[in-house]
């Protein structure tokens, strides 16, 4: 290239362009005649949402956005911390079985249990890209609640009479719940500007603890007690128990939990407006840079 070609462009964004072409978000202006060269043919949806309520007044004042933001919280924070506990208690749900005759009904010898832990784990691994990719190209919550009642049905199919197909079932569980922290953290960045970020994926990590109590303590624990007592072996109806749990959860999520702001349900024209606003503004960057 001469040392023509070496005058930078330039990249831009701006309002006048976004409400008369709504569909051309970003221009190359070349340096040559001044040419626009439009790169995108359309533009974010929150972004096109609030180009659609430009008519409307919005104001984020203090006081505004604390409301807007325990809005937020009540609607959201309780139902995927209740899920992120769920989930912890499913994994776990192999270790109670183990002390309630799991290994002796299924045969199990020298490292056959060690390995129904390692095939959740191989699972997990295996899926988690393909299911970060699924959550990214798909409605986020509907995608999430499919993982989540399919993994409630998987986990109950734990109740099977032979260990291959408790294997199997290990493995499918790993990979279904290989979906929820990248949900969460999707689900988090749609929500919370960057400072209030590590607050609320602390608030739900943290539920990890939270799963063992229910799990263990009020569970496994009762069912250990009385397990001469049921039709069904205590093992077996643990999975049952923790599989309804799951899929009853997922039932609540998938009514509740909108798959963007733009759609909550619980949130006016107004806060939805809001919300997008007091997000870019968490995510602000330079709308026109210099490419040498």
């Amino acid at each position: 290239m001469g040392n023509s070609d070496k005058t930078p462009a330039v990249v831009s964004v701006n309002t006048l362009d976004l409400e008369n072409q709504r569909n051309d978000i970003t221009n190359i202006v070349s340096h040559q005649g001044g040419k626009v060269t439009h790169i995108t043919d359309s533009g974010d949806e929150a972004l096109q949402f609030v180009i659609s309520h430009q008519g409307k007044e919005v104001k984020v004042d203090p006081e505004t956005d604390k409301k807007l933001l325990r809005k937020i919280d009540i609607h959201i924070i309780p139902l995927i911390c209740l899920l992120y506990a769920v989930q912890f208690m499913d994994k776990l749900s192999n270790s109670y079985a183990s002390i309630m005759g799991l290994r002796s009904d299924l045969n199990m010898h020298g490292d056959m249990y060690s390995w129904t832990g390692s095939a959740f784990y191989i699972g997990y691994l295996a899926f988690e890209f393909p299911c970060a990719v699924a959550l990214q190209k798909f409605p986020l919550m509907t995608t999430v609640s499919i993982f989540i009642i399919v993994w409630g049905v998987v986990l109950m199919l734990h109740a099977v009479t032979n260990y291959a197909g408790f294997v199997a079932l290990r493995t499918l569980l790993g990979a279904l719940e290989s979906s929820v922290t990248p949900a969460f953290v999707i689900l988090t960045g749609q929500w919370y500007k960057k400072s209030e970020n590590f607050l609320r994926t602390a608030m739900w990590f943290s539920c990890n603890g939270l799963g063992q109590i229910i799990g263990s303590g009020v569970i496994a624990y009762q069912l250990h007690e009385n397990m001469n007592s049921y039709a069904m072996d205590a093992w077996r109806l643990i999975f049952i128990i923790t599989g309804s749990i799951t899929i009853a959860l997922a039932a609540v999520i998938f009514v509740h939990l909108p798959n963007k702001p733009t759609e909550a349900w619980f949130l006016s024209e107004q806060e939805k407006v809001l919300v997008v606003e007091r997000i870019s503004k968490g995510l602000e960057t330079n709308t026109s840079k210099s490419i040498s």
